[in-house]
C-alpha cells in the first residue's frame, strides 16, 4: 500500500547520512498486530570471518516463507525457503563471498564465477552475458551489479504486517554509465508468494544501452532426474550443438552427472503470455509435490534463458531460469540481434517478478492447469527458431 500504511521504517544503511546498523531484529511479539503469524521476523546481521567477512545479511520471514538478502551483493537474494522447499543450490563455491575478494576481470573476464552461488543473482546493468571485448572494453561475465554494495538499505513494515526490504545500488563511473537500481522485495504475512520490484534509472545526460537478467538458480530438492519446466512458450533456440543434441527434452531434467564435467546446455526461449501479457513458468520435482512458479510481464523481460547445468553434485547441479531484457551472448552479439535496449537520459524502467513456492501436489496441479489452459488459447506449438546470428 501507500506510505500512509507504514507502521515502521528502519534505515539499516545510508551512505548519504552516514548511518549503519550492524545488528537489528524485530519479531511478531514486538509488533502486536492481529494478523501477523508466529514465526514472523526480520533480522539484520553482519557476517564475519573468511570470504564472507563484512557481508550484510537480512533475513525476513512472513510466517511461511523465509528470504535471505545480501545488500552487500547488489541486493541479491541468497536463499528462499518454505519448510522442505528451498530455492537455491549447492555451489562448489561454498562460502558467501564479499565483492572485495572478487576481481571481475580475472580469467579473461570470468571473475564472477569466483563468487557464484545463491538463488537470485542479478546480471547487468551496463552489460551482462558472456565475456568479450566490445569497442575496446572487456565486458566481464554478467556485469557489475551483483558486486556493488547498496548505498541505501531500509526495511518497511506496514500496518497489515507486510515486509518490504528496499535497497539502492549505484553503478556509475565518471564520464560513463550512471545507473541506479532501487530494489524492493515484498512479503505479505503468511503468503507463499513474494514479489521483486526493481526500478532502474539512467541518471546520465546521455541515452545508454542497458541489460537486466534475473539469474535465478535451482538445485535440490526441486531439481532432480524427472524434474520439469512448464510454461507459456512461443519458441526455443538451442544455444549450440551441445544443446541441440538434447532439444526434444529441453523441458525435462536428467540426473546429476548427465553432462561431462563442466558441460552444460543453454536454451534461448521466447515466451508467450496470457491475455494480460504475463509470462507464467513452473519448475517442479519429479513427483510434482514441490516446486516454484513465477509470473512477470513480457514487455518488461521479453526473453528467457534456460540454463541446464546437469553436472555432478560436487561440480554444481543446477538450473538457471533467467528472464531478461536479452539473451546471455556478449553485448556485441545482442546489439546485432536487436536485443540490446536503450534507456533514455533520466528515464526509468521497472521490472516486477512474482514467485510462489509450492509444497503439495494440489498446489502444483493448480498452476500446471493454469499454464495448460493459457497454452490451449495459444495453440502454436513451440517452434525451433534461429536466435543467434549465423557464424560468419
Amino acid at each position: 500500500g501507500g506510505d500512509g500504511d507504514v507502521l515502521l521504517t528502519k534505515v539499516l544503511t545510508s551512505t548519504s547520512r552516514n548511518v549503519y546498523v550492524e545488528e537489528w531484529s524485530l519479531c511478531s511479539d514486538e509488533l502486536k498486530l492481529d494478523n501477523v503469524p508466529e514465526g514472523w521476523r526480520i533480522e539484520k546481521r553482519r557476517l564475519k570471518g573468511g570470504l564472507q567477512d563484512g557481508i550484510d545479511e537480512i533475513t525476513a520471514c512472513n510466517g511461511t516463507v523465509t528470504v535471505t538478502i545480501h545488500p552487500t551483493k547488489g541486493m541479491g537474494i541468497h536463499s528462499v525457503s518454505m519448510g522442505e522447499v528451498s530455492l537455491g543450490w549447492k555451489s562448489p563455491v561454498a562460502d558467501k563471498v564479499h565483492p572485495y575478494y572478487v576481481n571481475l576481470e580475472d580469467n579473461n573476464g570470468l571473475g564472477w564465477l569466483y563468487s557464484f552461488n545463491g538463488w537470485m543473482v542479478r546480471c547487468g546493468i551496463e552489460w551482462s552475458g558472456h565475456p568479450g571485448v566490445d569497442d575496446g572494453r572487456l565486458m566481464s561475465l554478467h556485469g557489475k551489479i551483483n558486486h556493488i554494495p547498496a548505498s541505501e538499505v531500509k526495511v518497511i513494515v506496514t500496518k497489515t504486517g507486510t515486509i518490504k526490504i528496499c535497497g539502492m545500488v549505484r553503478e556509475v563511473w565518471f564520464k560513463g554509465a550512471n545507473f541506479e537500481l532501487w530494489s524492493e522485495v515484498v512479503l505479505e504475512p503468511s503468503a507463499r508468494t513474494f514479489r521483486i520490484r526493481d526500478t532502474v534509472t539512467n541518471h546520465s545526460p546521455k541515452d545508454h544501452e542497458y541489460t537486466m537478467l534475473y539469474h535465478a538458480n535451482y538445485g535440490k530438492p526441486i531439481l532432480e532426474q524427472g524434474a520439469q519446466l512448464k510454461g507459456t512458450f512461443a519458441y526455443v533456440q538451442p544455444f549450440d550443438d551441445e544443446a541441440k543434441k538434447d532439444l526434444n527434452r529441453w523441458q525435462l531434467y536428467q540426473a546429476p552427472g548427465f553432462v561431462p564435467p563442466g558441460g552444460e546446455r543453454l536454451y534461448c526461449v521466447t515466451p508467450s503470455t496470457d491475455d494480460k501479457g504475463r509470462v507464467h513458468l513452473l519448475l517442479h520435482n519429479k513427483k510434482a509435490d514441490m516446486g516454484v512458479s513465477m509470473v512477470y510481464d513480457k514487455k518488461q523481460l521479453p526473453y528467457l534463458s534456460v540454463w541446464k547445468n546437469e553436472d555432478t553434485e560436487e561440480n554444481g547441479y543446477v538450473t538457471g531460469i533467467e528472464p531478461g531484457t536479452g539473451f546471455p551472448p556478449n553485448r556485441t552479439v545482442e546489439r546485432k540481434a536487436g536485443r540490446l535496449p536503450i534507456l533514455k537520459a533520466k528515464e526509468s524502467r521497472t521490472f516486477e517478478l512474482s514467485y510462489t513456492l509450492h509444497g503439495t501436489t494440489e498446489q502444483i496441479a493448480e498452476i500446471a492447469g493454469g499454464i495448460d489452459s493459457i497454452n490451449q488459447k495459444n495453440p502454436s506449438t513451440v517452434l525451433i527458431k534461429s536466435v543467434l546470428p549465423k557464424k560468419s
